[in-house]
């Protein structure tokens, strides 16, 4: 355990994202050190594709009657413009995608 020398309170392990270091901060005064080996800092996220959430989606989920609908939904499969709609976040952690599911074929679709 590392303490600071100001306030003798404990040192917490932080990420300097811009060098990507590990560095050591007071949460009093705001003291900071680096660490004394200088290991690199690294972040893998995983992302999954919208393409294979969709075959996780049942097709009867057109019937819910819980789910928002839009008749102004383009359905490449049939034409028919009705589809319910939900919103996803497993696309991205970034952005939300939005799932359509046509109401006549059960067709799937991310807009």
């Amino acid at each position: 355990m590392r303490f600071c020398p100001h306030d003798s309170s404990m040192l917490y392990p932080q990420e300097d994202k811009r060098n990507k270091i590990l560095q050591y901060a007071c949460r009093l005064c705001r003291y900071v050190e680096s660490a004394p080996d200088q290991p690199l800092i690294y972040r893998n996220e995983r992302k999954k594709e919208v393409g294979n959430i969709l075959h996780t989606v049942p097709s009867s989920i057109s019937d819910d009657p819980t789910l928002a609908r839009s008749q102004k939904a383009n359905c490449a499969n049939c034409g028919r413009h009705e589809a319910v709609f939900f919103q996803s976040d497993v696309a991205q952690s970034d952005s939300l995608a939005l799932i359509f599911v046509c109401c006549n074929c059960g067709h799937k679709w991310v807009n």
